[in-house]
């Protein structure tokens, strides 16, 4: 009999996030859901108890700091002492700031604590358990500055930079290994994120939620043979002008 395949999301308490656990739940995986609030996850946790799916639908909660690097390798043992197996870690957490040489230093490492090292933490506790397992995909959800850098977002690119980085090199280094590594590059997407950015489109104008969710089916969906390296996704509106 073929074991339920196990997907690890960060940052699945809101947003992007939220939308993927809740797709994810729908294509019968069973979840492990990390994020800060357990609150928020509890909430999560309770939508997917009205879709009325079965009993093995509930997921396992984790609510960390997730620039712990012990919290992060604890939650993945538990993981895998419980599920046996990850097929699919999407590295969705991050946090956004505004400035470059005017950050201050403590923020400086605060961003980079959470978009490059805590995902670095997950891919360490995460990636043994797929080498052992022969196969996994995963999924980091980088950001279009990642690709170009933007004024006055100087440290939020820095880090997205480093990122993708990471990403292309494990990309690499784990095809040997039947592990695919796949970096999402989107531009404005309609979360609380891109308000908080002051984001000049309203919601119906830019990239929705469930964009990133479809994108994730798409590469799972690919065959064994093929390993997409980036998928860069750009927001219409950037380029459309009213005449």
């Amino acid at each position: 009999m073929i074991k339920q395949k196990v997907a690890l999301v960060t940052g699945a308490s809101r947003g992007i996030g939220k939308t993927v656990a809740l797709g994810l739940i729908k294509d019968g995986f069973r979840l492990a859901l990390v994020a800060r609030s357990a609150e928020n996850l509890q909430a999560v946790a309770s939508e997917i108890v009205e879709l009325n799916l079965d009993a093995d639908s509930q997921p396992l909660l984790f609510p960390i700091d997730i620039t712990q690097r012990d919290s992060v390798q604890t939650i993945v043992a538990e993981i895998d002492k419980i599920w046996g197996r990850i097929d699919l870690f999407f590295n969705n957490a991050g946090t956004w700031i505004e400035g470059t040489l005017d950050v201050e230093i403590d923020e400086l490492d605060r961003i980079f604590s959470v978009n490059l090292k805590a995902g670095f933490y997950f891919l360490q506790a995460v990636v043994p358990i797929m080498k052992r397992q022969g196969f996994g995909q995963i999924v980091n959800l980088v950001c279009i500055t990642a690709k170009g850098a933007e004024p006055d977002w100087g440290i939020y690119s820095a880090s997205k930079y480093a990122f993708f980085g990471l990403t292309e090199a494990i990309h690499f280094d784990l095809i040997k290994y039947g592990i695919k590594v796949t970096a999402i590059c989107p531009s404005w997407v309609d979360t609380n994120m891109a308000q908080q950015a002051a984001t000049p489109y309203p919601s119906d104008q830019m990239i929705q939620k469930e964009d990133i969710l479809n994108t994730i089916r798409w590469l799972i969906k690919m065959s064994p043979k093929a390993a997409i390296k980036e998928v860069v996704i750009d927001c219409i509106s950037e380029y459309v002008r009213e005449k």
